[in-house]
């Protein structure tokens, strides 16, 4: 697990002169504790962040918090996406420090954080990676993102890492150098529940688990699947455009003998994603940069054999199943490799992924380190 960066120390004579405070305190009567969560863009997507915050939120409620949640109006969803960021950087700076009176803390997901509830204390910054906040990326979002990270660090407020990669990466660049830091893995509590566990025969598509961003690199890994002779091989299924296929239209006009190779699929229900992977021939998952790298952990629940890029968050989840790749010669071998390697049934952890224990035992050390023991200890 990941440790906290700052630990506080006692003095023995301290720690005895605190004691009848602790006793006091011990014996109030045991209340909820109550727990905002900002999922402004849950009503946007499904996946990604929204998904990490309702599996999280599920969490938490395990442990007995109570948890509510702010998702972005319905009236504002129809705005452009620049418009629908100025009401994002609204509602987490101003409507939510209002909302949250009366909750313990609010978890802020998106990687920035209101700056009201920095300073109370009532904040934690989920940092999901440093993409847009790097210093070479100018955008107002990235500068949006730095500032508000600064200023959580400067106040020593608590962070969480979703993956021991972000972690990482955080630390080396000296990010939140005095705050105390959590590990909460995304977690998988409705995808595994809509399962099914019939066994259904492999198709003979490989399955492209993709995203329009920058970092996604679409056109990247179409064009390693034109030049490696893989299209000669399978069809190809790209999963999570959600209807934004300007990219695969623009490859498909300029090699049209693919267009009967390739398929977009629709935005689909939860249990139709696990449909997806479970009659793929193999998942493929390409990214030049990534948080987590949650589609290989949702292929390995459903026995899946994975081709992914060679990044560390990825590598963290290697198994002798998911073969990795820099490049178009190292593709090429890691499809043959994954070609060659026998399908097997879905592992025993579908039923309780080790993520799940993983961010159990955290939330427990985060409440017990802010003083919400009597939520475990009354369970």
């Amino acid at each position: 697990m990941g440790s906290p960066g700052v630990e506080s120390r006692m003095s023995a004579g301290a720690e005895a002169r605190a004691q009848p405070e602790r006793t006091r305190a011990d014996s109030r009567p045991a209340r909820p504790c109550r727990f905002l969560l900002f999922n402004f863009f849950a009503s946007v997507y499904d996946r990604g962040i929204p998904m990490y915050v309702q599996n999280l939120r599920t969490a938490l409620e395990r442990q007995g918090v109570v948890c509510r949640e702010f998702r972005c109006p319905m009236l504002l969803l129809r705005l452009p996406k620049q418009l629908l960021n100025v009401a994002f950087v609204l509602c987490e700076q101003f409507v939510i420090p209002v909302l949250a009176m009366g909750c313990d803390r609010v978890l802020y997901p998106c990687n920035s954080v209101s700056v009201a509830d920095s300073i109370t204390g009532r904040a934690v910054l989920v940092v999901h990676d440093f993409i847009s906040a790097s210093r070479h990326r100018r955008s107002l979002l990235g500068g949006y993102i730095r500032l508000t990270q600064h200023i959580h660090a400067w106040l020593a407020r608590d962070v969480a890492y979703i993956s021991r990669s972000t972690e990482r990466t955080g630390r080396r660049l000296k990010r939140f150098p005095r705050s105390r830091t959590y590990l909460l893995p995304n977690s998988f509590f409705g995808f595994v529940s809509s399962l099914r566990t019939d066994p259904v025969p492999r198709g003979e598509s490989v399955l492209l688990c993709a995203g329009w961003g920058e970092n996604k690199d679409l056109s990247g890994a179409l064009e390693l699947y034109r030049q490696s002779g893989l299209c000669s091989q399978r069809a190809l299924r790209i999963l999570g455009l959600a209807g934004r296929q300007e990219i695969v239209d623009a490859f498909l006009g300029k090699y049209p003998e693919l267009r009967a190779r390739i398929t977009v699929l629709p935005r689909l229900e939860p249990g139709e994603v696990g449909e997806a992977y479970r009659t793929a021939a193999w998942v493929w998952v390409h990214s030049k940069k990534e948080g987590y790298g949650r589609p290989i952990a949702e292929a390995r629940l459903c026995g899946c054999r994975v081709v992914a890029s060679n990044i560390p968050p990825f590598r963290e989840q290697r198994d002798e199943r998911t073969f990795f790749y820099s490049g178009r010669r190292e593709f090429e071998e890691a499809w043959a490799r994954c070609e060659r390697t026998p399908t097997a049934p879905a592992p025993e952890e579908q039923r309780e992924p080790r993520e799940h224990q993983m961010l159990a035992t955290e939330l427990r050390r985060y409440l017990r380190a802010n003083d919400f023991r009597h939520l475990n200890e009354a369970r």
